[in-house]
């Protein structure tokens, strides 16, 4: 049966060893007042509720004599056992202790989730988090309160810094933003964007070595495959030193077998039929013999061909598969001797060089005036 313990008032089993609340004896150490009902202790004569001296047990504490014996006696008062003023003054201070212990406990979980929380903001450079912190956390300590919030002010700054660099479209100015902010949530987006500034300069550029430059800028680049088909693009209609040296030796041998009438040596040098020869269509080597003959007239004693080095310009074209001619124009002069007069005539020359190194276009236009 449930009832209320006449120690502290709070229910119990009729049953139970001892009430849990108080820590009074329950089970054989209470009896029922017959008249208002209440409980109490057994070796209470009256009931401390009404004060009527009837009673009904709860738990049969009364044996009956055997027959013969007489009649019963009655119950033998049990001594009431109650827990004595200095044990419930240690129960309470042992629960004030616990009570403390278990605070102090929390408050430093707290003050440890506080710091865990604090460090993590620190290293985050996202301002929701950072602003998470600081309403959860209205009574840190001020220094990291002070921390939290300069750290999300330069976050915010950045913010602005990079809207005003992605806005510039100037690579100067994102190269500042990221030397400014090394640790931006924005850096690979501004990396992404000098990678497409550079290649755009670098394609309209249509230059060797600013494509060059470019690849070694960004190997990892999202162009790096456009910039290498671009470079051998480029490469393959680009004069090589050595390429520019077999042209300009093809012209100097002409001249020189010029200079000597060197009529084999001459027509070496060029194809056995020719685009175009000063003028010509399909010219042969008998053209070419015949020009020679020409400009030999019977007064002229000597003949000296020169080439002005420094006006070459050569370009490259790729007519096949790693086959090239080359268009060349240079300035010539040609020196003559008539009888101990020297008379000088000045020519532009526009030529043609075949893939297999031999000249497959000649044409001389004079310069007058100079």
């Amino acid at each position: 049966m449930i009832i209320k313990c006449p120690e502290c008032g709070n229910q119990v089993s009729s049953r139970a060893p001892v009430c849990p609340t108080c820590g009074v004896e329950i089970a054989g150490k209470i009896k029922q007042c017959s008249n208002c009902g209440a409980f109490y202790f057994i070796d209470e004569q009256h009931c401390p509720s009404c004060r009527n001296g009837k009673t009904q047990t709860v738990t049969q504490n009364v044996k009956q004599k055997p027959m013969g014996q007489g009649t019963a006696t009655a119950e033998k008062p049990a001594k009431k056992s109650r827990i004595s003023r200095p044990i419930l003054l240690t129960a309470f201070f042992i629960a004030i202790a616990s009570f403390a212990t278990l605070w102090y406990f929390y408050n430093d979980a707290q003050s440890d989730k506080e710091q865990d929380d604090y460090i993590y903001a620190v290293q985050s450079s996202d301002p929701e988090i950072l602003k998470s912190y600081l309403l959860r956390y209205p009574d840190a300590p001020e220094a990291h309160r002070d921390t939290i919030e300069s750290h999300l002010l330069k976050i915010q700054k950045g913010d602005e810094d990079w809207t005003n660099a992605l806005l510039s479209n100037s690579r100067s100015m994102l190269k500042k933003y990221l030397d400014e902010n090394p640790e931006s949530a924005h850096r690979q987006e501004a990396l992404n964007k000098i990678d497409s500034l550079d290649w755009i300069a670098a394609q309209k550029s249509n230059d060797a070595e600013q494509v060059k430059a470019y690849a070694e800028q960004h190997p990892d680049g999202k162009y790096i495959d456009e910039a290498t088909i671009l470079l051998s693009k480029i490469m393959s209609t680009m004069v090589q030193e050595s390429e520019q040296n077999m042209v300009m030796s093809i012209f100097r041998e002409f001249f020189q077998s010029v200079n000597d009438r060197d009529e084999e040596r001459l027509t070496a040098t060029t194809e056995l039929v020719m685009n175009n020869f000063l003028g010509k269509e399909n010219a042969t080597s008998n053209d070419v013999l015949t020009f020679i003959r020409k400009i030999y007239k019977d007064d002229i004693t000597n003949m000296v061909w020169r080439i002005n080095r420094e006006s070459y310009s050569i370009q490259k074209t790729e007519v096949a598969e790693n086959e090239y001619e080359y268009d060349v124009t240079f300035l010539a002069q040609q020196d003559c001797d008539r009888s101990g007069e020297i008379s000088i005539s000045k020519y532009r020359v526009e030529a043609k060089v075949s893939n297999e190194g031999k000249i497959s276009e000649f044409n001389l236009i004079p310069i007058k005036g100079d």
